[in-house]
């Protein structure tokens, strides 16, 4: 009973935690709605995964966190960034990235300080 309880709680706070992380991501991907577009690439990423049991019945629950690494050019200056994405299955979550790895994609900037960036939704959304 207690093992169940503590594996629940360690999912809740990871998930919290998991969340907390993604707010500045959020918070930037609203901003640069109107930012101006380069291309960029998928230099590569990686995947995280939590396991876990449901306590009301056998299932396992399965957490995979995405991470992909991408990087462009603006003026002769060589900018990187991140885009995180988060599946239900560890396999999907590999799939998305390495289906992406070497991909051109639109990477929104902001004009003021191009070292922050995003990648366009639909940089991501057609794989």
């Amino acid at each position: 009973m207690l093992d169940g309880i503590f594996v629940l709680l360690t999912l809740f706070v990871l998930g919290l935690l998991l969340t907390i992380k993604r707010w500045p991501e959020w918070f930037r991907r609203a901003r640069s709605a109107r930012w101006p577009t380069v291309p960029g690439t998928i230099e590569g990423g990686e995947v995280s995964t939590l396991r876990g049991r449901r306590r009301d019945s056998d299932g396992p629950i399965e957490r995979a966190t995405a991470n992909l690494a991408y990087s462009y050019r603006l003026n002769d200056t060589y900018y990187s960034g991140y885009h995180i994405a988060v599946f239900d299955d560890e396999q999907e979550a590999w799939s998305f990235v390495d289906g992406l790895k070497g991909e051109t994609v639109q990477v929104s900037y902001n004009p003021r300080r191009p070292d922050i960036s995003v990648l366009r939704p639909q940089a991501v959304l057609g794989f």
